[in-house]
């Protein structure tokens, strides 16, 4: 092999590498440009806690698009137009999971529990409380809102299988704990009926 055809010695790389090196340097290029304008266009209107994320997403559509972004200085408002998609579609999202807390809150109450029976509803939530955000909120939408596994599987953004488990889970750690849990002076045990469910 000719001196001239090692690449470790310097010969020009040309191909699909070639282009993908271009590509990647010039991204990095609009990225260190405009990183400054796009981070106070979206810390003016987000919080703190939320601006790393929108930033993130909107860069990502950036590099996705990358061949189909206006020359400079249109290159910036195109950005920003991102950038508003990115937020109005976070802040539609936080609304949407707003709706579904209020709903979860509104019906906490199962509708087999009589209103005598509050101190036996108390144990109930101690014990959902103790479990993850994501086992209550599918025992939840399960037992109280009467849905399938698959149903609340696509609230929760997962499969049927994952939602199941989830909710056998948090099922037989309530089981438990109220078992365990001694029941105030004329309270019942929460009977096995209240814990049964559909597939």
């Amino acid at each position: 092999m000719e001196r001239g055809d090692d690449p470790i010695v310097g010969a020009p790389v040309t191909g699909p590498e070639s282009k993908q090196s271009d590509r990647d340097a010039r991204f990095h290029d609009f990225y260190t440009e405009r990183f400054r304008d796009i981070s106070g266009f979206v810390r003016r209107r987000v919080s703190p806690s939320d601006a790393p994320d929108v930033i993130a997403q909107t860069f990502s559509v950036a590099w996705r698009r990358f061949e189909h972004i206006p020359p400079p200085p249109e290159d910036r408002l195109w950005l920003f137009g991102v950038a508003r998609r990115t937020i109005a579609e976070q802040r539609r999202a936080r609304f949407r999971r707003f709706q579904l807390h209020q709903r979860l809150f509104e019906q906490v109450r199962p509708t087999s529990f009589h209103a005598d029976a509050d101190p036996l509803l108390a144990r109930v939530e101690m014990a959902m409380a103790r479990l993850r955000p994501k086992d209550r909120e599918v025992l939840r939408l399960v037992l109280w809102d009467d849905l399938t596994h698959a149903e609340a599987a696509t609230i929760l953004g997962c499969t049927p299988n994952a939602a199941e488990l989830r909710f056998r889970r948090a099922q037989a750690r309530v089981r438990n704990a109220l078992a365990t849990t001694p029941a105030p002076i004329d309270v019942p045990a929460v009977p096995a009926s209240e814990w049964t469910t559909h597939p």
